[in-house]
């Protein structure tokens, strides 16, 4: 069962923030939502130890192609015949996730999209990291449709189609320096994405009424995006948002970061914050 933790801001849009654990989240959500979601996006871990930013992936029970697939199967039924899920990945499980999506969504409804995470044009702040042979430059974005037959994309604010390499909307360091202005520190969150990047993934998959899904919602990205574009297009997309209390991250950071960016670019906006309540007590 959800409980209200409090109402932030004009929540005329219906917004919604989950502090749970995101399988049990997303069940939950089913009856209300079920093919309902237009496009989910989601930055879940990447099963990769990355000393240098202090980034350590906890173990995964039946291996991480088995967690996600955990995750992608309520998430499918919630989306919308027409919908799309954007899931972000490096290499190190980029073939496991491949195969998890071409069962549940099939290899005709499953592409691939490279995001450069350095440019010399945002990254001022950058902390250049340990080299072994090959510098990394880009990550992935796994795209699946529901139903790609059915599916239009919208050209991008640009006016020119999207691409499968998606150019010149932020990187690793600018996501960190956004973190930065709102939370006072660059590592307050270790792998944030940049908030134009996901602006620009959710402009080109949804209408100015449809539901964005994140149920990795770590540093509060996509919720960010989705006020920034409704108030550029007079949009009235709303987003559902789950992260766990792992770290306190749900009230520390995700939620911390959503009030600091009503406050501090004037979105008239807002969300309910829920916590899901342990039935067993």
């Amino acid at each position: 069962m959800l409980k209200i933790i409090e109402t932030i801001g004009n929540n005329k849009n219906g917004n919604i923030l989950i502090e749970a654990d995101n399988v049990d989240a997303l069940n939950l959500l089913m009856p209300e939502y079920k093919g309902k979601v237009d496009t989910v996006i989601i930055d879940p871990p990447y099963n990769t130890n990355i000393e240098y930013i202090e980034y350590k992936d906890a173990s995964f029970p039946g291996g991480w192609a088995e967690f996600i697939k955990k995750r992608l199967i309520p998430a499918k039924e919630l989306m919308s015949e027409s919908g799309v899920m954007f899931i972000f990945i490096d290499e190190n499980e980029l073939v496991s996730l491949l195969n998890t999506c071409y069962t549940l969504f099939g290899i005709e409804n499953t592409n691939i999209l490279i995001w450069p995470k350095i440019n010399e044009r945002f990254d001022a702040n950058r902390v250049e990291k340990p080299v072994i042979n090959i510098k990394s430059a880009h990550e992935y974005i796994v795209l699946c449709y529901n139903n790609k037959s059915k599916t239009i994309f919208k050209n991008m604010s640009n006016g020119n189609p999207m691409e499968s390499i998606v150019f010149d909307l932020g990187t690793t360091s600018s996501a960190k320096d956004e973190i930065a202005e709102l939370l006072g520190s660059r590592t307050a969150f270790s792998t944030p994405k940049p908030v134009e990047l996901f602006k620009e993934l959710i402009n080109v998959s949804s209408s100015k009424k449809s539901i964005i899904l994140d149920f990795f919602a770590g540093s509060g990205t996509t919720g960010h995006a989705v006020m920034k574009l409704n108030a550029e297009d007079g949009g009235h997309r709303r987003f559902i948002l789950i992260t766990n209390d792992e770290n306190d991250i749900c009230r520390t950071v995700t939620n911390m970061r959503l009030k600091k960016a009503i406050d501090a670019e004037g979105y008239d906006e807002g969300y309910d914050f829920y916590y899901m309540e342990d039935e067993s007590t």
